[in-house]
């Protein structure tokens, strides 16, 4: 199916009439400021589109990748909503996109998995301190990060342990009344007792692959 046209038939579900409504009204007047420029992907038939009505936004992502509306928990990273949510408190995971994962029982890495989390909390709790970085759990906070003209706070995170780890960024922001979190994420054993071997894959390469979810970060945009 033409991409473009997948991607008006989302907005248009999304209520983009209200949003350019919005756009008319604030174009007309220069006290605004220049309306932010939204950055897509080029539509293209590796791509695929993940449209979101409840929360009102959308992202591509390589149309390869293993898409799940779970969140599968891994050692040091829960299947809670984001990383380092309270426990206990409700929050709802939206979408895990998993576009490069291996596993092996006797070459490194055991496991890997690059992915990118997107999930939500309305929770008082949880929205009071969504853009705040959570020093007692490990965050460390970045420069802000402004994605297709939303400026979203950039924390930090890592836990290790048992020869495995979890670490990451965690973009936050909110968005009518609910914390958004955008997760960029590398989940992998850091084990390296074995003989090396010609299917080890290098550090370089796992590098790479979640330096590639940037570009499922940068796709994503509020509709409405």
């Amino acid at each position: 199916m033409n991409r473009i046209l997948v991607l008006l038939f989302a907005l248009a579900i999304l209520g983009i009439g209200g949003a350019a409504a919005w756009y008319l009204v604030n174009s007309r007047n220069d006290a605004f400021g220049p309306t932010p420029e939204v950055v897509l992907p080029e539509p293209n038939e590796n791509l695929a589109i993940y449209t979101n009505g409840p929360y009102g936004f959308t992202l591509f992502y390589p149309e390869a990748a293993d898409v799940s509306y779970e969140f599968d928990p891994t050692y040091h990273l829960g299947s809670a909503w984001r990383a380092n949510a309270l426990p206990d408190v409700p929050g709802d995971p939206l979408v895990s996109i998993v576009p490069y994962a291996v596993s092996s029982e006797n070459s490194y890495p055991r496991y890997f998995n690059a992915m990118v989390r997107v999930g939500a909390s309305a929770d008082p709790q949880e929205v009071e301190r969504c853009e705040k970085v959570g020093v007692n759990e490990g965050e460390t906070a970045l420069s802000d990060r402004t994605i297709n003209g939303r400026v979203w706070k950039a924390f930090s995170f890592e836990s290790a342990g048992m020869m495995q780890y979890a670490r990451g960024i965690s973009y936050r922001t909110i968005h009518e009344d609910v914390c958004i979190a955008l997760e960029q994420v590398r989940t992998g054993s850091s084990y390296r007792e074995d003989a090396p071997s010609e299917r080890d894959i290098a550090e370089a390469t796992l590098d790479a692959e979640f330096e590639n979810l940037d570009a499922i970060v940068a796709s994503f945009v509020f509709v409405r």
